[in-house]
């Protein structure tokens, strides 16, 4: 008969195929931040090098292994990858980014509780779960949207709604917030065309300034659009003012959204976008695209204002409107707080991800001393995974040292 096991008594590894700057790095800050708190012994494991947040994971004591994706080949990556694992000896393995993270389950020992997560409401990525079904124990699912996609694929054994959570301010001695002041809007987040469609925003700005209103507009990030951006969000009025003061380190961010008043989201798909209640928890009242997926389940008439994905005019409206109805502005500011703090703290996440976590101590087999690495599942050209080319694509990379 199996023995209970207290959710304190799980080790958790979370594996991402990156940490660029973004929501599913964000995740994990939080996650694992709360588990450490919690004693919960937790790692994150990264196929890339690349980690921009690593203070803020330092500063919440949270383990961190990143692997040089520019001179080591996959294979080697996901051989390190799994040493680690065997040396940390957990009980639930998370798959947390692209492909890279998930082909990880494929090679864990029966008894490790699987858990495959995913964060965007797009087809590729139902797809690309799908092939890995057969090696996942639970398909997590950031939105209710998503869970509900989820649910009419019948290779996944189990789905489960887990929404992201962000640190809450209960402190009752923070300062109200002023609306007589010209408003001050922000975007957060990646600057890429590609589904946060920035490209948009001199559309936006144009009537915007064509109002007359006063306003400060915040772009916060990086990407490859930043220079675009710069060259064509232009003002000539003292009175409207843009800045662009680059990526904002995590520990940063709430004196940042407290220094704005509106939050802008163009996108044209979202799961359930992280910075979105980051700033509802902050008061600020969202303009954001009016999505399925994530943003209705958070943003209603009450809280911020919806806009069809089509009518770019549209987010330029909101702003204005919200401009000249500071009574309404601060109604929403309050609900939008109110909400998050609701449903969407780091602590409601936690005790729902621990929910879905075994209760039955299971037999996990003993890890292998080598392993038998294949093609990636999703590899258009299994060839490249052959043998012969690891040697070749071997000694490419050390000529990129």
């Amino acid at each position: 008969m199996e023995s209970t096991i207290s959710q304190s008594d799980h080790r958790v590894a979370l594996i991402t195929g990156g940490l660029a700057l973004g929501g599913s790095t964000t995740f994990l800050i939080n996650f694992a931040g709360e588990l450490v708190r919690r004693g919960v012994p937790v790692e994150v494991l990264s196929f890339e090098k690349e980690n921009p947040m690593a203070s803020d994971f330092e500063r919440l004591r949270v383990p961190v292994l990143c692997l040089d994706d520019r001179h080591m080949i996959y294979e080697d990556r996901l051989k390190i990858i799994l040493q680690n694992l065997a040396r940390f000896q957990p009980t639930v393995v998370v798959s947390t980014l692209g492909p890279t993270s998930f082909e990880v389950l494929r090679y864990l020992p029966r008894g490790i509780f699987r858990i495959g997560m995913a964060q965007s409401h797009e087809p590729g990525i139902y797809k690309m779960m799908q092939g890995y079904a057969p090696w996942m124990d639970l398909a997590a699912m950031v939105s209710q949207t998503m869970k509900q996609t989820a649910d009419g694929i019948p290779e996944f054994a189990r789905v489960a709604y887990l929404p992201y959570g962000v640190p809450i301010n209960l402190d009752p001695e923070q300062p109200a917030r002023d609306f007589t002041k010209p408003l001050r809007v922000l975007y957060l987040g990646r600057l890429y065309q590609e589904q946060k469609r920035v490209r948009l925003f001199p559309e936006i700005l144009r009537p915007i300034c064509d109002s007359g209103m006063p306003f400060h507009w915040t772009i916060a990030g990086a990407g490859p659009e930043l220079n675009f951006l710069k060259a064509n969000l232009k003002t000539n009025s003292p009175n409207q003012t843009i800045s662009f003061p680059g990526p904002v380190n995590y520990a940063d961010v709430p004196a940042l959204l407290k220094q704005h008043d509106i939050f802008l989201l163009a996108s044209d798909y979202e799961g359930l976008p992280l910075s979105l209640l980051e700033a509802m928890a902050q008061g600020m009242v969202p303009v954001v695209s009016d999505l399925e997926s994530g943003l209705r389940e958070v943003v209603d008439k009450s809280s911020g204002l919806l806009v069809p994905i089509n009518d770019t005019p549209g987010y330029a409206r909101g702003i204005i409107h919200l401009h000249e109805y500071r009574e309404e502005l601060a109604a929403k500011s309050a609900a939008a707080r109110s909400r998050v703090q609701q449903d969407f703290s780091v602590a409601a996440m936690t005790n729902r991800w621990l929910a879905v976590f075994p209760r039955e101590k299971t037999t996990i087999e003993p890890w292998p001393k080598r392993w038998r690495i294949q093609a990636v599942l999703t590899a258009g050209n299994p060839f490249r995974f052959s043998p012969p080319m690891r040697i070749l694509r071997r000694l490419a990379a050390r000529m990129r040292r």
